[in-house]
């Protein structure tokens, strides 16, 4: 039987059903750190509930992080106060948001806003 479209592995089809809100692909600074080290990366994709981060050294699955955030140039960090590593792989890992204060959601949400209406 011939197939149209290729398959996707189970994990990745998981993955992709779990996801309760959009992310959007991005490319910003941040600095991750856990109780043990502080790394500088790039963030691949947003929400205002989390992320993906591509560094050279991650903290492991469950790890618990603070993240800071460029998101504009002449604006402070986002500064995520506390989040959660969900997967790591290679170079990159996804990290959940746990405690943002809400001067931060606000920032966040606004610059996601500011994603979704930039065709």
């Amino acid at each position: 039987m011939k197939e149209d479209q290729p398959r996707s592995a189970p994990n990745d089809a998981m993955k992709r059903e779990s996801r309760k809100v959009q992310r959007y692909a991005v490319q910003l600074p941040c600095i991750l750190a856990s109780s043990e080290e502080r790394s500088d990366g790039t963030v691949l994709d947003l929400s205002a509930q989390g992320c993906a981060v591509t560094a050279e050294q991650l903290p492991s699955v469950a790890t618990h992080v603070s993240l800071q955030i460029n998101l504009l140039h002449d604006e402070a960090p986002a500064d995520i106060e506390l989040a959660a590593v969900r997967w790591v792989s290679g170079h990159r890992c996804g990290i959940e948001f746990i405690k943002v204060s809400p001067d931060m959601l606000v920032k966040l949400k606004a610059f996601v806003l500011l994603l979704e209406e930039t065709p």
